[in-house]
């Protein structure tokens, strides 16, 4: 896939998430821009395309969803060299797929963050990040399909193999997890052999994998598998195959990474003449957009011109790398800081998000919780009493409202209504809630509970309210409740345990108000 049909992507992909009203759809389609814009070489418009991702996911309550972004976030800023940034995304990721349940979520997140840890030079810890998914519940994941079929196994395929073949020769930056690498040594090696039967059968396929554009991924493992077994030819056909296939594509970033691959393999058999040539237009290529790849590009290109005795033209270029490293730098942290300013989006859409979420479950009057929020409650007291430990529910009815509003004006309803709720949260202990659940009827859940304990809370609250002067919001007011109880059991559903405490809050009017009344068949 050449440079022109990515862009043409993009832009299809960028149309189709404006056009599309459902946010899960949206979400979806944003991460795949995103995708596409780190294809194209732009972190800064993938790292966009990220955040509106997150932002869409928010409005879902889809957790695995949400997971996703925050993958999708991870590996941009894992391509802008921000570590710290994508390993804190791919921490939360993973909590969402745990908290969803979602094995597919989980396994997803580790072989994203297998990749992240391969970026920066961490081989090892990228295997047994790999080969612990394997083993654990969670790799059932990988054999699950999603939008995208078969392509999370075959990403680990890709990913199990490079990690794997580099971490058993040695290379990385974590050589100190060498001796658990050691511990699982027979594991890592029979899965590598499974990994690169797989991606063998995926190379010489009819159509290669599902998503084309990372064939140069799997030849890039294939290459790393094929060093590994000593088989320095067949990763040199590999290493050609791939930089072939990357000058046809017109993606800078994509023909780059080909290049270097193959000066480093190069390096190995001594080739210093191919390895400079190699390291050199990789170079060339990586600037302007991926800094820190043309420097070590140039510094293969010195270390080639070293081993060819050609001393001074390798000095030059080191030379040359340290009054640029000034410059280097200040683009890194400029990319960095560009990076960081749109994930402060993220940060603010998550804030906007909990925002929206609590005031849709707030009464804006009285500021206690809503009907809706009661009934999420409810909901698990309900499955709390189905595992044996049973709760009340208790519906609170203000006697004579309307009279209220037409003697003394709605201001003054509203007030009794604010001030009812907040003596009544004075009278109840924090495990339990209080809801308005309409007009001037509130709910209240009193968790673990039994129907005497329950009853006697109730009889203090009625008698709190009975006591408390008005007369500062109109002379002559006084408020009592009329109180309907019901236990909280597993063998009722939550709406008929409601309609028994709606039918025993009336038995309490009916008994001349102001009194406290149980259902039937509670005690």
């Amino acid at each position: 896939m050449n440079a022109q049909t990515l862009a043409r992507e993009l832009l299809q992909l960028q149309q189709a998430a404006e056009r599309e009203p459902d946010p899960a759809r949206r979400a979806l389609t944003r991460r795949d821009a995103a995708y596409t814009a780190l294809d194209l070489g732009d972190t800064a418009l993938a790292m966009t395309h990220a955040v509106a991702c997150l932002d869409d996911a928010r409005r879902t309550a889809d957790l695995s969803l949400q997971a996703k972004a925050h993958v999708t976030i991870a590996l941009v800023m894992a391509e802008g060299y921000d570590e710290v940034g994508a390993a804190g995304h791919f921490r939360e990721a993973e909590a969402l797929a745990r908290s969803a349940r979602d094995a597919r979520g989980v396994a997803l997140v580790n072989v994203n963050a297998a990749h992240h840890d391969m970026e920066r030079g961490a081989y090892v810890t990228g295997a047994l990040r790999l080969n612990a998914l394997l083993r654990s519940p969670y790799g059932e994941g990988l054999r699950q399909s999603d939008e995208y079929g078969p392509e999370l196994q075959q990403t680990f395929h890709v990913n199990f193999t490079k990690a794997a073949a580099c971490a058993l020769m040695g290379q990385g930056t974590d050589q100190d997890r060498a001796e658990q690498l050691e511990q699982v040594r027979s594991e890592i090696e029979a899965q590598l052999a499974v990994s690169v039967a797989a991606l063998e059968r995926l190379q010489s396929s009819v159509d290669p994998p599902a998503t084309r554009r990372w064939i140069h991924e799997v030849l890039d493992a294939l290459t790393a598998a094929a060093t590994q077994r000593g088989d320095l030819r067949r990763a040199r056909t590999l290493a050609d195959e791939r930089v072939n296939l990357s000058e046809h594509s017109g993606v800078d970033a994509q023909l780059a990474r080909a290049l270097l691959g193959r000066a480093e393999l190069l390096a190995l058999t001594g080739a210093w003449a191919d390895v400079a040539r190699d390291a050199a237009r990789a170079s060339a290529l990586f600037r302007g957009q991926q800094e820190l790849r043309a420097v070590h590009a140039r510094q293969q290109v010195a270390a080639a011109l070293a081993a060819q005795g050609h001393w001074r033209e390798a000095y030059e270029v080191q030379r040359t790398l340290t009054e640029e490293t000034e410059g280097i730098y200040r683009a890194f942290f400029q990319q960095g800081a560009r990076l960081r300013a749109i994930e402060r989006q993220a940060q603010e859409a998550e804030v906007r998000a909990r925002a929206f979420a609590e005031a849709a479950l707030r009464d804006p009057l009285t500021g206690i919780p809503n009907r809706a929020a009661a009934l999420q409650r409810l909901e698990q007291l309900w499955a709390a009493a189905k595992r044996g430990r049973p709760s009340v529910v208790a519906l609170l009815d203000i006697d004579h409202f309307k009279s209220v509003n037409d003697r003394f004006g709605h201001a003054a309803g509203d007030e009794v209504l604010r001030r009812v709720a907040r003596e009544v949260t004075l009278a109840i202990r924090e495990v339990d809630t209080l809801a308005r659940y309409g007009g001037e009827e509130f709910l209240l859940l009193l968790e673990g509970l039994r129907v005497d304990e329950a009853r006697r809370v109730c009889l203090r609250i009625g008698e709190r309210l009975a006591d408390l002067g008005w007369a500062e919001v109109a002379p002559g007011l006084r408020v009592t409740a009329s109180i309907g109880v019901a236990l909280v059991t597993g063998e009722q559903s939550p709406e008929e345990i409601l309609k028994d405490a709606d039918a025993a809050m009336y038995a309490a009017k009916s008994a001349g108000r102001d009194t406290v009344r149980e259902a039937p068949h509670v005690s």
